[in-house]
């Protein structure tokens, strides 16, 4: 095989460049009642990855501009399968792992077989060939195209490809607007509220580890109503709940203003939300300040929507500080574009990820029903923290990957208990 050269694009660096914040890899679990035919998943995964060539592709970085290169492989480099006694500690041990960027695959899949009637399908991937959006692209694909295969109708079999360059943001724009998008240099990653998750000091005894808290039908649906009634999104409930937990969690005096970073999905401003470009990654973030708690959970609401109202307006959201970055690494080789970066750019330290609906029906294999899931973030390194939310099956799933101690465990769950006790506040609202 001849192995060809991938230009890496912008936002592979950028998450290479995250490397010294996270782990780089998105996780997935789904559950099943049934059975996955091996043969047939292996199948469908070999020729989506075909389809998708930075999938079984090496990062290799060189001091001037770092690239991918196809690398040779076989299905089971990619898939596995495995009968166990207990499949979820065997997919949380699985989902702890990290697959290396020089590896010659950039995705993972397990199978864990626990009976003739339970299956939990496990993902690994690495961030920096895709974000959550396609992530969720490619599972849907994953599952339609495996149970064509198994029909034989063959010509359903499919799955996008195309560019993968960030420059597909300005598809949506002309004219004076697409010239000032391109004009955006303003770094708008610089946080004025340094405020950290309460970690404990890294140490020897932190491992990597998923933490989940799902919440029931009943609930969620009760805060999607709560959150209508109010003329608010769904996201921005979840932001109203994660501010105010925080603000308790790090012991915050009520009038001190909070930054909580909000990902954003760019493909908002893609002609046809990137369905026929290549799988990347199209997040950006964008900054919820809130000057002050609030007394009530309402005046939170109140204060948060503010907040998220004036990036809302703004039909650049999202798109400040890309020209930054593509100036950075068009001038400079890559360890000064890296240096340079890193001197501008502030992480965000307390962060929400609102993967969003993962499509019930879209993730059905053949002969198995669909039980429960979810997605979670890479895994962040102190002093951050994320949160990821993804609905399954009418339940809204809270996740965070740590890697932290017990004591961190004990404070990570504690997080979720107010976060619980913040939606029983919420739900209480009258409508």
């Amino acid at each position: 095989m001849k192995k060809t050269l991938i230009k890496a694009e912008m936002w592979d660096r950028m998450q290479f460049l995250f490397r010294s914040f996270y782990d780089r890899m998105v996780h997935l679990k789904l559950e099943y009642e049934g059975r996955i035919d091996e043969q047939a998943l292996k199948s469908t995964v070999v020729y989506m990855v075909e389809k998708a060539p930075v999938l079984h592709s090496s990062f290799n970085t060189t001091v001037l501009e770092p690239y991918w290169k196809e690398e040779t492989y076989s299905a089971d480099d990619i898939v596995s399968f495995t009968q166990t006694d207990n499949a979820d500690a065997a997919a949380e041990e699985f989902l702890s792992g990290v697959i290396p960027y020089d590896n010659n695959v950039q995705i993972k899949i397990a199978v864990f077989e626990e009976s003739e009637n339970r299956s939990v399908l496990a993902v690994l991937v690495n961030h920096m060939c895709m974000d959550g959006g396609d992530f969720k692209y490619f599972l849907a694909a994953l599952c339609s195209n495996y149970n064509a295969l198994k029909r034989g109708d063959y010509a359903r079999i499919s799955m996008k490809s195309g560019s993968r360059s960030y420059e597909q943001v300005y598809s949506k724009l002309s004219g004076r607007d697409l010239k000032k998008a391109r004009g955006l240099y303003k770094n708008v990653s610089k946080n004025k509220d340094k405020v950290p998750f309460p970690w404990t000091e890294p140490s020897d005894s932190d491992k990597n580890r998923i933490v989940v808290r799902e919440i029931d039908e009943a609930r969620f649906s009760r805060m999607k109503a709560v959150a209508k009634s109010l003329g608010i999104t769904v996201n921005d409930a979840v932001m109203v709940l994660t501010v105010r937990t925080l603000y308790e969690l790090c012991a915050l005096e009520d009038n001190r203003p909070l930054t909580v970073s909000c990902a954003i999905d760019l493909r908002r401003h893609i002609v046809e939300g990137g369905a026929h470009g290549g799988l990347t990654n199209h997040t950006a973030w964008l900054a919820c300040r809130t000057a002050e708690k609030g007394e009530h959970i309402r005046d939170t609401a109140v204060n948060v929507v503010q907040a998220m109202r004036k990036h809302k307006r703004d039909k650049f959201m999202g798109l400040y500080s890309l020209p930054l970055l593509k100036l950075a690494y068009s001038i400079f080789p890559q360890d000064l574009a890296e240096f340079a970066i890193k001197l501008g750019y502030d992480n965000p330290l307390l962060a929400v990820s609102n993967i969003g609906m993962l499509g019930d029906s879209k993730l059905e294999f053949d002969g198995t029903k669909l039980t429960g899931g979810f997605i979670s973030g890479a895994t962040k390194y102190k002093p951050y923290f994320l949160m990821s939310v993804t609905t399954l099956l009418g339940k809204m799933t809270f996740s965070t990957s740590m890697r932290g101690n017990e004591k961190d465990l004990e404070t990570v769950n504690r997080y979720f208990d107010i976060i619980e006790r913040n939606l029983d506040e919420f739900n209480a609202m009258e409508v």
